[in-house]
């Protein structure tokens, strides 16, 4: 074989493992729909960001096999040793209407999923405040807080007052089922 052969047939070679190093560059993701989100960003999805993403398309909370983790904001960690979950001893008051849960859209078209805890407290006068959260993927964390932000609270069956501090509550952020869809 001449050298201008080996030449064209290495850099062929190059071309073509370039082209399918791209594909392997979507973690999975559809790439139609990457590169449409992509023409719309103002910061653009990269290599990088993806292979996070791709770590939370089917979570264990989720009844998916990726475990998450989580990384608490200094202020959560502070207010946590004093914080109540549902489910114990505390009663706990009651929402006065039902909660309003907003996909994040780019992690929805996406199908990423997310775990996340909201911690807040009830006022005397039934209003949540102080809303923290801790969410597996930052893009979830203000979701999440929105839930809670406006939601006002009635005294618990027996309770005098709706006020309690620190009540920490899982919300999870699943892609539904494919027959649910």
């Amino acid at each position: 074989m001449k050298p201008s052969h080996i030449l064209i047939a290495a850099a062929c070679s190059l071309a073509l493992a370039g082209s399918a190093l791209a594909q392997e560059d979507y973690h999975g993701f559809d790439p139609e729909t990457v590169d449409a989100l992509n023409a719309k960003l103002e910061t653009p999805l990269n290599e990088n960001m993806l292979e996070v993403l791709s770590q939370s398309t089917s979570i264990e909370p989720c009844g998916g096999t990726q475990a998450v983790s989580m990384s608490p904001p200094d202020a959560w960690t502070t207010r946590e040793s004093s914080a109540t979950r549902p489910g114990g001893d505390t009663p706990m008051p009651v929402p006065t209407s039902a909660l309003e849960v907003t996909y994040p859209p780019l992690y929805e078209v996406l199908g990423v999923e997310a775990a996340c805890e909201v911690m807040f407290n009830v006022t005397e006068s039934g209003d949540s405040k102080d809303v923290l959260t801790n969410c597996s993927l930052p893009g979830f964390d203000e979701a999440a807080a929105d839930i809670f932000a406006d939601l006002e609270f009635t005294p618990a069956k027996g309770q005098d007052s709706p006020a309690i501090r620190n009540v920490i509550v899982p919300v999870n952020f699943c892609r539904p089922d494919e027959e649910d869809s």
